[in-house]
């Protein structure tokens, strides 16, 4: 499956005037045996002067002119330490993220693997982000709490410094779930590494034929109490881990060869801190009972999510008021 990239996708970086600023010079990249024009932004200029192996990175996927600064800079880290080769095609273009296919280096044994990699941030069009980071602390790269206060004033002040730890810390919320619940044993695409834009895993398909959304396909009657039982197995291990994923639906579940795999978790939120936890995880419930009743399974979303929320430990209580803005929108999302 080859979703070709919306040509408007990056049309906002030639309207936007800070991007219009801060691209500054011009490099000529050798693209298949041809060299384009490509701007990039004096960041990146500067990185690739310091690292000439960056220069070498050619890649048959040929994008606009600059998407392609923007690929240089957010793949060109997974390059230099050797996790790629080649960049070949558009999986999936979001309002978040673009996933693109690339080969793999021996380090990760030759596999196609997914690269998904961030919009820039000021061109992300999540009206809800805030909605998933009530309660839940910023991260760094490495996936620790940021605790330096000069960081965490910028973070509140809502700077162009602090902005860039809320971008960071997001993704990063989403590269060291994948890590914790691979490890744990779910179904969910093996991270490999996290540059400063983008996250490097699994591809799961075969060739340009990149795994559907169970949304887009009809189950065969022999197999959905399986899948569906399945799921609630991932389900239960978020939230043994901790973690709900809070924006769970057949939109973002990969079906493949018979198996089932979860995607797409920037905004998982944990179950102890957040005011509208429960109502979040009986959302993920209700959104995946819709798609299973709709091929055939016989199941109650109040009681699964009832009992799974009890079993660990959690009180089935009615939601706090919400007492901030953020928190008004949280307790909107029960209308969606």
């Amino acid at each position: 499956m080859n979703i070709k990239q919306d040509p408007k996708y990056y049309e906002d970086l030639d309207e936007n005037p800070r991007s219009s600023q801060r691209i500054k010079a011009r490099k000529r990249t050798k693209i298949q045996g041809m060299l384009r024009p490509v701007k990039v932004t004096t960041q990146t200029q500067q990185m690739i002067l310091q690292n000439d192996s960056r220069q070498t990175f050619q890649f048959t996927y040929r994008p606009s002119r600059h998407e392609e600064g923007w690929l240089l800079e957010s793949l060109g880290y997974f390059y230099e330490h050797q996790w790629i080769k080649d960049v070949l095609r558009v999986v999936k273009g979001g309002k978040e993220a673009t996933i693109y296919q690339c080969i793999g280096s021996p380090a990760a044994e030759g596999k196609p693997l997914a690269a998904k990699v961030y919009r820039p941030r000021q061109f992300r069009s999540l009206k809800n982000d805030q909605v998933y980071r009530l309660g839940r602390e910023d991260l760094d790269e490495s996936g620790k709490r940021i605790f330096e206060d000069g960081m965490l004033k910028a973070i509140h002040n809502r700077s162009i410094y602090g902005e860039s730890l809320r971008h960071q810390s997001w993704i990063a919320y989403e590269y060291w779930t994948l890590n914790e619940l691979y490890k744990a044993g779910a179904d969910v695409p093996r991270p490999y590494d996290m540059g400063n834009n983008a996250i490097l895993m699994e591809y799961i398909g075969e060739g340009v034929l990149a795994a559907p959304t169970l949304n887009s396909i009809d189950l065969e009657p022999g197999e959905t109490k399986e899948l569906f039982d399945r799921v609630l197995r991932n389900i239960e291990i978020l939230l043994s881990h901790d973690r709900i994923h809070g924006d769970l639906s057949a939109f973002n579940i990969l079906y493949w060869d018979g198996k089932i795999t979860l995607i797409d978790f920037p905004q998982v939120i944990d179950p102890s801190n957040h005011p509208l936890a429960y109502r979040l995880f009986r959302r993920d419930v209700q959104r995946v009972c819709e798609y299973f009743t709709g091929q055939g399974v016989d199941c109650n979303p109040k009681q699964i999510s009832d009992t799974l929320w009890q079993k660990y430990g959690h009180k089935v209580i009615p939601d706090a008021q919400p007492r901030s803005k953020e928190e008004v929108e949280a307790r909107d999302l029960k209308n969606r």
